[in-house]
């Protein structure tokens, strides 16, 4: 009768607990998104790929890729601090199932003949002198009544989701900045060749300067301006050695490598680089792993609420023991050595000086800042979408209006040096109308270097082909 009765009182107990979960379910907040862009984005463009980077063919760049992807310290870290995060979460679940434990003991004992305790029959004192053996079996097991224990998986079940999409972020940004640092060496290669066309140029025209003023059919103030020119020319190429390091050194460093044992071979110029579909505001929270991020800590921080609540209740354990106890080993697994010991104990919290009400104020205002942090993270996106769009459209205006220049000064070259074929004009005058076409193509380089940039930065804004319904956790 009184096993019907504990397990009619387990089988109610459980009941209750299945249908009380304190504190208030998650909901994800509206993102509030505008209904476009403020730059015009391309109607049509490509689909951004997990490995996004391969669709631009270049063979150095996906070799790049794949070594910062397997030596990056970052991506380690980030992988370590899922494992982490997975080991609390397998631990937090393990409090959902009952504990048992299995011991056993041997103890060798006297008791007091003189102790005021000691049992006296017939004026002579009871002892025992002897050896006594025991097995035993507890068991112990909290009754979530409130849902404190499924709130703690809850949360802690977010937060490995957290961990793994920031891991996520971390792979977007990081293959993002190298495809930036690689871009920006290829354009750096590209301007070291229009610089030094310049240069060679300005050598000339002060060969050509410095001819005309030994002859006394020019001024030392044009001597001097070639040669401030030349002198300018100089800077700039010895200074490129310098730029071309550093971005070495980004590379290096992006993918886990000395920058001494990096070796990369520029053999074409970068060609304009291809239109990809920045999509609409709304699909962000499906594309950018850092906004999924802030809403699992968002998810995260709700269920803190919960588990403050049930901080107020009683909470109720079930414990008990089953076991053998004997001073004759023969006789320990027998039923007179049996013993056993089953019940439910309740806590209430009666007075704890506000502590309570103190860790629940804690954890309705984590769930403010988490909404406030994600609507923050919301703006930053919107906001780094529209830059590197505008980015984009201005540097291709401006490539525009160079390409325009370079013409007309090519065409005005071409004029100058076919004057000076037929005499009518200068050496000088040939190397003067180099001047523009030159600087127009080292500047047509930059721009390009640019225009790849922000490139780059339009992959990472949109979160560098990561899809909310992928495997975040593959890596």
């Amino acid at each position: 009768m009184i096993q019907l009765k504990t397990v009619l009182t387990l089988v109610a107990t459980a009941a209750l607990a299945a249908c009380t979960t304190l504190g208030p379910n998650y909901q994800a907040p509206a993102a509030n998104a505008p209904a476009a862009y403020r730059a015009a984005t391309p109607v049509a463009g490509a689909e951004l790929q997990r490995d996004w980077w391969l669709m631009f063919g270049d063979a150095q760049l996906n070799a790049l890729e794949a070594q910062a992807l397997q030596a990056s310290p970052t991506l380690a870290a980030a992988a370590a601090r899922i494992e982490r995060a997975r080991a609390v979460y397998a631990g937090v679940r393990a409090d959902e199932l009952p504990r048992v434990d299995v011991g056993g003991s041997v103890t060798t004992l006297r008791t007091s003949a003189k102790s005021v305790t000691t049992p006296v029959l017939g004026g002579q004192a009871i002892t025992f002198d002897g050896t006594q053996t025991g097995i035993q079996a507890s068991l112990g097991w909290e009754i979530d009544l409130w849902g404190r224990v499924k709130r703690q998986a809850e949360a802690s079940q977010a937060q490995l989701d957290a961990t793994t999409l920031d891991a996520a972020a971390a792979r977007v940004a990081l293959t993002a900045d190298v495809a930036a640092a690689y871009w920006q060496w290829r354009a750096l290669a590209d301007e070291a060749t229009a610089l030094q066309r310049l240069r060679d140029s300005r050598a000339n025209a002060f060969k050509v300067a410095q001819t005309r003023f030994d002859a006394g059919s020019s001024t030392t103030q044009d001597l001097e301006r070639v040669r401030a020119e030349l002198a300018s020319a100089d800077a700039d190429v010895a200074d490129l050695p310098r730029r071309q390091a550093l971005v070495i050194n980004q590379i290096a460093a992006l993918t886990g490598q000395g920058s001494a044992d990096l070796q990369l071979q520029a053999t074409t110029s970068l060609p304009v680089p291809p239109a990809i579909r920045a999509g609409l505001p709304s699909e962000l929270l499906q594309r950018r792993p850092d906004l999924a991020q802030s809403l699992a800590q968002l998810h995260a921080a709700t269920a803190q609420v919960g588990i403050a609540e049930a901080a107020f209740y009683p909470s109720i354990r079930l414990t008990g023991s089953f076991g053998y106890q004997s001073k004759d080993l023969s006789d320990l697994v027998s039923a007179p050595a049996r013993l056993y010991n089953f019940g439910p104990s309740i806590s209430l919290p009666i007075f704890e000086g506000g502590k309570n009400k103190a860790n629940l104020a804690v954890s309705k205002a984590q769930v403010d800042e988490s909404l406030a942090a994600f609507r923050g993270r919301m703006l930053q996106a919107l906001r780094e979408v529209d830059d590197a769009l505008a980015e984009l459209q201005g540097r291709t205006a401006t490539m525009d209006a160079q390409n325009r220049t370079l013409t007309s000064s090519s065409q005005a070259l071409t004029v100058a040096k076919s004057r000076y074929d037929k005499g009518a004009v200068s050496y000088l005058d040939v190397t003067e109308a180099e001047r523009t076409p030159l600087a127009t193509e080292r500047a047509l380089a930059q721009l390009r270097g640019a225009q790849w940039a922000a490139t780059a930065q339009l992959v990472k804004a949109l979160g560098g082909g990561w899809n909310a319904k992928s495997d975040v956790a593959g890596g």
